[in-house]
């Protein structure tokens, strides 16, 4: 039997064009040394006695340099500068953030860590999205190769925060910035050894376009395209607020208790937090596949749903003593929203927009990251030190999960 689920695995694995197999592999190997650095680094400066806006301020250092250098990466694919190659910037650029983020003791050097370690996913971002329909190669469908994607994203998170977990057992948590470090060192080899394969990709892909861009000539393409993608780039504003609160804010929420519930040891939220990302590397091809070819109104209430369920739970973790078991429960709901959302975001925005500005609209769709990751946590962070718990807000993004569904009627 085991040989068999084996076989069936391969198959199905074999069935993606080389090149896109290539792009996946090096989208695990980038997750699983991001993982660790995401989610574990607000824990680690908790820790050292940073604030909570202290916390959300070098997390709104990194968005603003992913904003900057988002727009850049997203013109230089649209003149068909090669992803290759902007990926291969990113990770020089995140291994310097490393070193700086592994010797910080300070509130100045933590920005500048965090300032590197933005620009460098602004970077890695838009090229690593673009990727996935640049190899799909026509042989199948794109809302299906970014399943895939976002599987590997999810099981490489959940293996490099499993890492951090185990590095603050033995008190060693800052192992996730050489982590991150081998493996930003692994892609780039990836990306030597296979650079044949990619090229010559890349050279079909381009002939395509020709043609297709031959065929267009006669059709004016304005900016109308831009209008048509409001909703769904506001749809997304809001869910990589919910993203970076879920990434920054909830450890500090465990750590620092509710208004009943106690505070949790960094050892406790780091395994909590893991326990979630393990969720989302079991949840996310079942989910993206079951999906995927279901319209997008759907896809996107029911992301919405299922976000108002989790953010209700855990609102009421704060009035219960074991109320950590209510933040257990509310991972379920939560996971399989952005189960739902990440895959269908990226189909639709590549899907609504023209073939010869895919890379300025997936500079858009990752420019929400930046923004949201810009100004929610240090709001977010202002609010907790404030009131002194994340009650109200769990509550604020309930209520808005309710008044952002009428929007999804309005996405294609």
């Amino acid at each position: 039997m085991e040989l068999v689920s084996t076989s069936r695995i391969s198959n199905y694995w074999e069935r993606f064009p080389l090149s896109l197999r290539v792009i996946i592999k090096a989208r695990l190997w980038t997750a699983i040394g991001a993982g660790g650095v995401l989610y574990l680094s607000p824990v680690i400066f908790n820790g050292l006695g940073f604030t909570a806006e202290q916390i959300g301020s070098g997390i709104a250092s990194a968005a603003f340099a992913g904003i900057t250098t988002r727009l850049g990466t997203g013109y230089l694919i649209d003149k068909k500068y090669c992803y290759r190659q902007t990926i291969k910037v990113a990770c020089l650029i995140a291994i310097i953030s490393d070193f700086i983020l592994f010797n910080c003791q300070n509130y100045f050097t933590y920005l500048a860590g965090q300032f590197f370690l933005g620009a460098a996913a602004g970077i890695y971002w838009p090229s690593a999205e673009i990727a996935v329909p640049s190899n799909c190669n026509n042989q199948i469908n794109t809302s299906e190769g970014y399943s895939l994607a976002r599987s590997a994203d999810a099981i490489g998170v959940t293996l490099g925060v499993s890492l951090g977990t185990i590095g603050t057992y033995f008190e060693i948590a800052r192992i996730i910035y050489f982590v991150d470090i081998i493996c930003m060192l692994y892609i780039f080899n990836i990306l030597m050894k296979k650079l044949k394969i990619l090229k010559n990709n890349e050279q079909l892909m381009t002939k395509i376009n020709r043609e297709t861009d031959h065929k267009k000539s006669k059709k004016n393409i304005n900016i109308k395209w831009i209008f048509e993608l409001f909703p769904l780039l506001s749809l997304t504003l809001f869910v990589t607020g919910v993203m970076s609160l879920l990434q920054s804010i909830l450890p500090l929420d465990l750590a620092n208790g509710g208004i009943i519930r106690p505070p949790l040891l960094e050892q406790r939220v780091a395994s909590l937090i893991t326990f979630k990302l393990i969720l989302i590397a079991i949840l996310q091809w079942p989910v993206g596949y079951i999906l995927r070819n279901k319209n997008s109104t759907l896809k996107f209430k029911s992301c919405l749903i299922s976000l108002l369920i989790g953010f209700i739970l855990l609102s009421l973790s704060n009035f219960l003593l074991n109320g950590y078991l209510l933040v257990i429960i509310a991972f379920i709901p939560l996971t399989i929203a952005l189960c739902i959302f990440l895959p269908s975001a990226s189909d639709a925005i590549i899907k609504s927009s023209p073939d010869k500005y895919q890379g300025s609209a997936i500079a858009l769709y990752s420019q929400c990251f930046g923004i949201s990751a810009l100004t929610i946590p240090w709001m977010a962070g202002r609010l907790i030190d404030n009131h002194e718990t994340a009650f109200q807000l769990w509550l604020i993004i309930s209520l808005m999960c309710i008044l952002l569904i009428p929007i999804c009627k309005r996405i294609k």
